[in-house]
């Protein structure tokens, strides 16, 4: 494992250029990117790296905001010798738009009144009719609320499988004057929920305590998300798991349909992965749990 140190500048900020503060810190093309549609310049450096904190004093001396991103990185031996492994989402065309505003239906009977937690889909999924373009040419991507979204034949491919915990619904794409139409994509739905994770996961944070104690986690950008589970709590696991904890913005008052709900992340075995990695799935970053002493 290492962790990788992502530096994103906006060029407007840099006088003289990009190459003001990339030369001196020895920063080149194996590691700097000039993104011309965020107009911006992103320099990935492995943490032990020597030219971060030459880029970094650079950019502090010359009075240069930027931003700081931090996330461990794993071989590929690593990957495949993990208990579990945090899914997480990350494709340029971003999350497809869905939810209970766009019409899923959900049972609230037995979620938090305050946060929505605990909301229970009884739909099948529905996405926003619009944003179609985000699902195209992928073989799996994620909503705005993190549920997993898998094209047919990776659906095929991981119910052949013998995966366990792991169930299916349809997704409808929604139109404002054309109603309701069925897509070939299955929503990929998890039927276990792990434990509480270990309190020495690290790089989590609360943004909105709730009394019920599950919502509105979320990761901090400058130390990576290392979730920790005692060894009990993995002793019964599925291929396919949720957290009990669920992450993002919470916005609910009664009426699920003005809602913005938080929701679990999705904590798979190796052997998903690998059919997934078979298919072609891109734009999702595989995170090891750790397990820990009781």
């Amino acid at each position: 494992m290492w962790t990788e140190v992502e530096i994103t500048v906006n060029n407007r900020r840099i006088p003289g250029g990009p190459q003001t503060v990339l030369g001196p810190a020895g920063c080149g093309p194996d590691v700097a990117v000039l993104d011309d549609v965020m107009e911006a310049t992103i320099v990935k450096l492995d943490e032990t790296d020597e030219r971060l904190p030459l880029l970094l004093n650079l950019l502090k001396e010359r009075g240069i905001r930027w931003g700081e991103r931090r996330e461990d990185r794993f071989a590929e031996e690593e990957l495949e010798a993990a208990r579990l492994l945090v899914v997480r989402y990350f494709s340029p065309d971003g999350s497809i738009f869905a939810g209970p505003r766009v019409g899923t239906t959900y049972d609230m009977s037995e979620a938090c009144e305050r946060c929505g937690v605990g909301a229970r889909q009884t739909s099948a999924m529905v996405v926003d009719g619009q944003e179609l373009h985000v699902l195209e040419g992928r073989r799996a991507a994620a909503t705005c609320y993190n549920d997993m979204l898998v094209e047919e034949k990776l659906a095929v491919a991981l119910a052949q499988s013998s995966a366990t915990g792991i169930s299916f619904r349809g997704v409808f794409a929604a139109f404002e004057k054309r109603g309701h139409f069925q897509l070939p994509w299955q929503q990929l739905c998890a039927t276990h929920t792990l434990p509480p994770m270990s309190p020495r996961s690290t790089g989590v944070e609360i943004s909105q305590p709730c009394p019920c104690g599950r919502s509105c986690f979320s990761g901090d950008d400058k130390i990576p998300m290392r979730l920790a589970y005692r060894a009990s709590a993995v002793a019964d696991i599925r291929d396919v798991n949720v957290t009990w904890e669920w992450y993002g913005y919470a916005k609910y008052n009664g009426d699920v349909y003005d809602s913005v709900l938080p929701y679990p992340l999705f904590l798979v075995t190796p052997k998903v992965r690998r059919i997934f990695l078979e298919a072609g799935a891109t734009g999702f970053d595989w995170i090891p749990i750790r397990v820990v002493d009781e």
